[in-house]
């Protein structure tokens, strides 16, 4: 079942590849005003994609130090009262 849609969409995608081209503004010229927006504003997203990841990350990293640093004092506190 799963093969006869993989195969299906392959075949979708090839007739209909001619379909499948850039706008027309792509193909215009790349000094007009309608390029350079589109061209900022692929910017301002990739700007905007790279700091909610890289964001992301350091919440990660941040939570991962801090329960490192929790599980080195629950230790510290577990060998000072001599396991009682």
């Amino acid at each position: 079942m799963k093969k006869k849609h993989i195969l299906l969409a392959v075949l979708i995608i090839l007739t209909t590849f001619d379909v499948v081209y850039a706008c027309a503004t792509c193909f215009g010229d790349p000094n007009s005003k309608a390029t350079q927006g589109m061209n900022m504003a692929i910017i301002a997203m990739l700007t905007l994609t790279g700091g909610v990841l890289s964001s992301f990350i350091s919440f990660i990293y941040v939570l991962n130090k801090r329960a490192k640093d929790y599980a080195k004092k629950l230790s510290k506190s577990d060998n000072n009262s001599g396991g009682n």
